[in-house]
């Protein structure tokens, strides 16, 4: 059991804190509580696992076991990218980046805009002295903007190349099928136009063709005229 579960079992009495109690607890602090002890109302504080507490507002947060001062610094390191912010405040999570206002988002763990998206920077975070609070992992998962989310360049990679190859196939069929097709003669369903009759010629019947052609007659020559025939009288006897 951490230092901080043991401090919290000792005091079960919980008071209801006040909005000045509120705005007095530094963002980085995962958990905390008011309560009594010896007479003076004191503000318990989860910090990584120590536990911290803190009686004036005004004064400095101390550890339990050691009553020794956390600096103000070592608040302001608990934050992920914390040298890379100006004007930065524990107690208002409010920071500037680039010169634009953004807010320590504790539910997400990450920095917003004002417009509630994620502040994306160009480095990797500083650890600091909380590394629950400034874990990369932890922020990359829970992070999200509203209508996009920041893929992992593995991913991005993976996803080109997916597209790379269904592009490569898609030409490479296209290809076989324009080939394909220039290879096979495209049959037209119009019939041949039918051969009409030439001009000047009629079609001969059967018994024309039959006939046995005339002979030529040689040139220069007339034909014989045919024999006469001669009727012979018979005598009576």
């Amino acid at each position: 059991m951490s230092h901080w579960e043991l401090t919290y079992n000792q005091y079960p009495t919980k008071l209801k804190p006040t909005t000045e109690d509120a705005c007095n607890i530094p963002v980085v602090f995962l958990n905390w509580f008011m309560t009594h002890n010896k007479g003076d109302r004191v503000r318990f504080a989860q910090f990584g696992d120590e536990a911290v507490s803190n009686i004036d507002p005004n004064g400095p947060w101390v550890y339990l076991q050691t009553n020794l001062t956390v600096p103000h610094k070592t608040l302001e390191a608990a934050l992920p990218y914390f040298d890379q912010l100006a004007d930065l405040d524990v107690y208002t999570r409010l920071a500037t980046y680039n010169g634009k206002s953004i807010a320590w988002h504790q539910p997400t763990q990450t920095w917003k805009y004002r417009n509630n998206r994620t502040v994306h920077f160009n480095q990797t975070p500083t650890k600091g002295t909380n590394s629950a609070l400034n874990s990369e992992e932890e922020a990359s998962e829970t992070s999200s903007d509203e209508g996009s989310k920041k893929l992992d360049p593995d991913e991005d990679t993976a996803q080109v190349e997916n597209l790379l190859r269904q592009a490569e196939t898609t030409v490479t069929s296209a290809i076989q099928k324009l080939s394909s097709r220039a290879g096979t003669p495209e049959l037209t369903n119009s019939p041949l136009p039918k051969a009409s009759p030439l001009p000047g010629k009629s079609k001969l019947s059967t018994a024309e063709v039959s006939q046995t052609a005339t002979p030529p007659v040689s040139k220069g020559k007339t034909p014989a005229p045919p024999p006469t025939r001669t009727s012979t009288s018979s005598s009576s006897p």
